[in-house]
């Protein structure tokens, strides 16, 4: 399970930046084929937006099937945490590519992903009737294009533990990239995009880049990230005690929006078991990770879910969410 409006949000800040670079490109040279195609002067609105639809009703289809499929290959392979964590250091990194190919910089201004020849081929023969089916097919084929944020929704479709939940996660991220595509394609028709449109995309996409491969390192543990805000609850650390020999029992909240408390110290030399407790929660922290120790659980959104770590050496091991938005730290002194 997790947070639909935050998969919203990450559907809009695609449709504005990441998606609107790799994807949008292709969408306003299909429309303004068909354009010349119709020969048309005058247009309604319908005629501006119907390729749009045609475009995010294929885009729907592609994403939805292939977020199913995710979902399935995560739950058999009990994918590891270091698959999302390469996920999110490759989303990152391509964001941050495409950003300066946008931006103009030398050495990747040249730079594009476009899908096969036989789709675009396909594309283009489909302009000269003018109908949906042109955006549909392209629709369908941008699953191909990568794009920073899609590639981080993937990994999510991927580690939410089942099929269902998987084509959820992109069929609600589809849906919140349609209000920008729908005012991109028809403000295609009708206004110039020039260098300062590239231009703001370009610095958006990277700074997005940088916050999501920095995500990947949260995830992954490393000692060498950026803090990011939020992502630790508030209030005092808690230190857990036990006879020596007994086992040390750590409870830890899970929420929406973080881990309570986020700091935990224990005694090196016992037995530790570590217990998340859930209330409504439907966020990425539900797929909780320890990289270091190379532990993924999935809790539930109520209830709870105990992890034995056995006896840890001294020593600090961080706590994140699958997408490295959310840490906490357990300490062995």
């Amino acid at each position: 399970m997790v947070n639909w409006w935050l998969i919203l949000a990450a559907g809009l800040l695609a449709g504005a930046t990441t998606c609107a670079v790799t994807q949008g490109g292709l969408l306003v040279g299909l429309i303004a084929r068909q354009r010349k195609a119709s020969g048309a002067v005058r247009r309604s609105v319908a005629d501006d937006l119907a390729p749009v639809g045609g475009f995010l009703i294929g885009k729907l289809i592609s994403h939805t099937v292939a977020g199913a499929a995710l979902g399935a290959v995560g739950v058999a392979l009990g994918l590891s945490p270091m698959v999302g964590t390469v996920a999110l250091l490759v989303a990152g990194a391509l964001m941050v590519v495409l950003g300066l190919s946008a931006l103009g910089v030398p050495g990747f201004k040249n730079l594009t992903f476009t899908p096969p020849d036989s789709w675009l081929g396909a594309v283009r023969r489909q302009t000269r009737s003018g109908s949906a089916l042109a955006p549909f097919l392209l629709g369908l084929a941008v699953l191909l294009i990568p794009c920073g944020v899609t590639l981080s929704m993937m990994m999510l479709a991927a580690t939410s533990g089942s099929p269902m939940t998987g084509a959820l996660v992109m069929a609600v991220f589809v849906l919140g990239t349609a209000p920008l595509f729908a005012v991109y394609g028809f403000l295609s028709a009708r206004l110039p995009f020039g260098r300062a449109l590239s231009t703001a995309l370009g610095v958006l996409v990277v700074a997005f880049g940088v916050w999501t491969f920095n995500s990947g390192l949260v995830a992954g543990g490393s000692p060498v990230s950026l803090p990011l805000p939020g992502a630790r609850g508030s209030g005092p650390g808690t230190v857990v005690s036990a006879a020596p020999g007994q086992v040390q029992e750590v409870r830890i909240q899970a929420f929406d929006q973080g881990y309570q408390p986020s700091d935990v110290t224990v005694a090196a030399g016992a037995p530790v078991k570590v217990t998340f407790t859930t209330k409504n929660v439907y966020s990425c922290i539900l797929a909780t990770t320890m990289p270091t120790l190379n532990q993924r659980t999935f809790l539930p959104s109520n209830g709870s879910k105990t992890l034995d770590l056995g006896v840890l050496a001294p020593g600090d091991y961080p706590i994140a969410c699958s997408m490295g938005m959310y840490t906490a730290t357990l300490h062995v002194r």
